[in-house]
């Protein structure tokens, strides 16, 4: 809700500061998330306005949000360089994202650190203040210990050396088991923070843990917490271009390869919840409302569904439907087998 309400306003503030139908037009197209329309549109634009920050801004915007970092770059700094309103605003926080991807982390903190020293719109700062904090620039964390491995630079809040050792040696077994069977390229190494805390991070973070953040190749989590399935968040998320997730499967995939939860574990806990709520279990419903339900429900159920639906159907079937995980091309996926292999799931569950 909180990205869609950022979106609402930037919509605005796109449209409330454009100087002609053109910026209207992209920006409507990157706000609803168009950005392959957004990037032709502005390249088009461009060739007749060469100078035009807002064509570039607005390209530079939708490059980077695409995963082409180095080409965003020269097209957010006009911005900064150019003007002190909430177009350098919003370019120095985009180069603060482009930097901190390309693993340039002095520069990456220096532009964030401009936009809120900036102030010039509400928005932008707490956009930029937000990473800041999920990306490990605060002042708190000035005394943390950070550890890089071959996959994931660990950032430890309070353990001894023995325990980082050990950790850092569990979550990179976790990655490459994972990652055997989503064999992704991520486009730099996993920022893994482990906090010794939870109201230290809910006071940082503004969010409770533990969490990614995949576009980022970033993890927030407790010292505690189980191993895989941040991972799995990570990792499933660069398989491919991936259009669109549901709760259902995403969450389930992540429960699916958390490495620590047995089988046994989670029919127990959907059979506690059905007999608790005197109800039986409809996928369907579940798949397409998963925000309607508890957590308590959707993790153990989807985790024993993405399961077998992997065994049933294979890991190449299932690699080509997690692009896009709704239930209608869930259906064009796996065609009439679907059907047949929900009902027999259905049927175990509830009896």
């Amino acid at each position: 809700m909180k990205t869609k309400l950022t979106f609402f306003f930037l919509l605005l503030c796109f449209i409330v500061n454009a100087q002609s139908p053109q910026v209207q037009e992209l920006g409507k197209l990157y706000m609803s998330g168009e950005y392959d329309q957004a990037i032709e549109k502005a390249n088009e634009y461009l060739k007749s306005d060469p100078e035009n920050l807002d064509y570039k801004l607005i390209l530079g915007r939708a490059l980077t949000d695409i995963g082409k970092y180095k080409e965003a770059m020269p097209h957010l700094q006009p911005a900064v360089d150019r003007d002190n309103s909430w177009r350098k605003a919003w370019g120095l926080a985009y180069l603060g994202i482009c930097n901190y991807m390309l693993s340039d982390f002095e520069k990456s903190e220096s532009a964030l650190q401009s936009c809120i020293n900036l102030n010039a719109t509400k928005n932008a700062t707490n956009f930029a203040a937000a990473r800041v904090g999920i990306f490990g620039y605060d002042s708190f964390y000035s005394n943390w210990t950070i550890i890089e491995s071959e996959n994931i630079r660990f950032h430890f809040q309070n353990m001894n050396e023995q325990q980082m050792k050990l950790y850092v040696e569990s979550r990179e077994d976790a990655f490459e088991e994972i990652n055997t069977f989503f064999e992704s390229s991520l486009p730099k190494k996993i920022d893994f923070f482990v906090w010794d805390s939870r109201d230290d991070a809910k006071r940082i973070l503004h969010a409770d843990l533990g969490f990614s953040r995949p576009s980022y190749c970033i993890i927030h989590s407790y010292f505690q917490q189980t191993k895989g399935h941040e991972l799995t968040h990570v990792l499933s998320h660069y398989t491919s271009a991936i259009s669109e997730k549901t709760r259902f499967i995403n969450e389930g995939t992540a429960v699916c390869f958390d490495l620590e939860q047995s089988n046994h574990y989670k029919l127990n806990k959907v059979k506690d919840w059905i007999r608790k709520n005197d109800t039986q279990i409809e996928i369907k419903d579940i798949w397409i409302n998963g925000g309607e339900y508890a957590e308590e429900i959707v993790y153990p159920l989807s985790g024993l569904f993405v399961q077998e639906l992997i065994a049933q159907f294979g890991k190449e079937k299932f690699l080509e439907f997690f692009a896009n995980q709704t239930y209608e091309n869930a259906q064009l996926v796996y065609g009439m087998e679907l059907s047949m292999f929900i009902k027999e799931f259905e049927t175990k569950i509830n009896t």
